[in-house]
């Protein structure tokens, strides 16, 4: 197993060494292993700890939907997480809103060359059906190819 270096030892006994940082690793350590045993207790729900406070879980959820099932379930899971030590009492929600990705940029779609339009309107003159036809040497027409009428 590879040392910590000298430099990052440091930093680390730095930070355990003052009280508001050991507090808050300890604080993430217990909210990181409640979050393990929630999942356990209720699978395929994608849920965060985001705080235990007064007997109180405050859990993070990505959608109503998934609020209401938990809240639905709330006893359960409250007995569930009882029977694996922890103390809670009650669960409580607030909404982790995950930034929606941005819909992909539209491409602008480059006008066919004047072959392009030709061969259009060559085979507007091969084709039998008259809807496709005209619309064949519409196209053509408007791209330059001049089609025939």
């Amino acid at each position: 197993m590879k040392q910590p270096s000298r430099r990052s030892r440091h930093a680390v006994d730095w930070l355990q060494a003052e009280p508001g940082f050991a507090r808050l690793g300890e604080q993430a350590a217990r909210l990181a292993a409640i979050e393990a045993d929630l999942r356990e207790c209720v699978p395929g729900l994608v849920l965060t700890a985001v705080a235990l406070e007064r007997d109180v879980l405050v859990v993070g959820a990505a959608h109503a939907a998934v609020a209401a099932k938990i809240r639905q379930m709330g006893p359960t899971v409250v007995a569930a997480l009882g029977r694996r030590g922890w103390k809670v009492a009650s669960i409580r929600f607030r909404p982790s809103f995950r930034p929606v990705a941005a819909p992909a940029p539209r491409t602008v779609k480059g006008t066919p060359t004047p072959d392009a339009a030709a061969g259009f309107a060559a085979l507007s003159e091969r084709v039998d059906d008259p809807r496709l036809k005209a619309a064949l040497r519409r196209f053509a027409a408007r791209h330059g190819a001049g089609g025939s009428r």
